[in-house]
């Protein structure tokens, strides 16, 4: 098989991982323009293989062997390995500690850190679960998670960490949503007065965030002049890290410098208890 035909076929395969309720085999080849003609020789090849199978005369699904495949490889991924490279290029270019968040069930924890060489640096503990309503990892991984922000805002009691904790459910509802159009969490003394916690997502292959770049330090070293800059850099690192697991492209979007400044003005003008 020659390297265009093999490619085609990882782009088809690709498609059905996307279209899990299958598609005919027009449809593909208009979505991914390629030939009808050789791509019928290439499908019936796919479903002799077991990589395709038919649900009927139609509609094209993924085969046994590509599930178990797409499996094998899932199990193969350490996200700390994959992110590693990316959080230690980040923890150099900030000069401030950095850490990987990771989402288990309904918590959200650390699940690494590399330290920088700052004389007065926020060292968080590895493994302790942070809060879903006080935290940057945790507001940002409840946004994106419906079930878990259904828990915190149907939550009987919402603990105040410091002044600063958003405790008022239509803030939070507010505050969730805004995550999700900047793409990023800041949490200003929310869990720890005088700290500011700054987070981005990190999309796994179905588009599903449950894991997260994450920086704390005193509110001196991230004042809002360099925030664009910072948040510009984790972004990058999320963006690079989703794409090394597989996340669908339209789900990464890397935010600039200006990108951010713009978000930035609208979030200290609208967010209740910034300072």
């Amino acid at each position: 098989m020659n390297p265009a035909r093999l490619d085609r076929a990882f782009k088809i395969l690709e498609y059905l991982g996307h279209h899990q309720e299958g598609a005919a085999l027009k449809r593909i080849c208009e979505d991914l323009e390629v030939p009808m003609s050789s791509a019928h020789d290439l499908m019936h090849a796919l479903v002799q293989l077991g990589a395709v199978r038919l649900a009927d005369q139609r509609t094209y699904l993924l085969g046994p062997r590509s599930l178990v495949l797409a499996l094998s490889i899932v199990d193969a991924v350490d996200l700390r390995q994959v992110s590693r490279p990316y959080l230690t290029d980040l923890c150099e270019e900030l000069n401030e500690n950095t850490y990987l968040a990771l989402r288990s069930g309904n918590i959200v924890t650390y699940a690494d850190r590399y330290e920088a060489g700052q004389t007065l640096s926020v060292v968080m503990k590895l493994g302790g679960a942070r809060p879903l309503h006080g935290s940057s990892v945790g507001k940002l991984i409840t946004a994106y998670n419906p079930d878990l922000e259904e828990r915190v805002l149907g939550s009987a009691d919402l603990e105040r960490f410091t002044p600063f904790t958003h405790v008022d459910r239509e803030v939070l509802r507010q505050e969730f949503a805004a995550i999700r159009t900047r793409a990023y969490s800041v949490s200003d003394g929310e869990s720890v007065e005088g700290i500011i916690g700054l987070s981005t997502p990190v999309f796994d292959a179905t588009g599903t965030v449950g894991a997260a770049v994450h920086v704390s330090a005193p509110r001196g070293r991230l004042a809002p002049e360099r925030l664009p800059e910072v948040l510009a850099a984790m972004s990058r690192t999320s963006a690079s890290i989703s794409a090394q697991l597989g996340a669908p492209a339209e789900v990464i979007a890397a935010k600039s410098p200006s990108d951010v400044l713009a978000l930035e003005r609208e979030r200290l003008g609208s967010t209740p208890g910034s300072s």
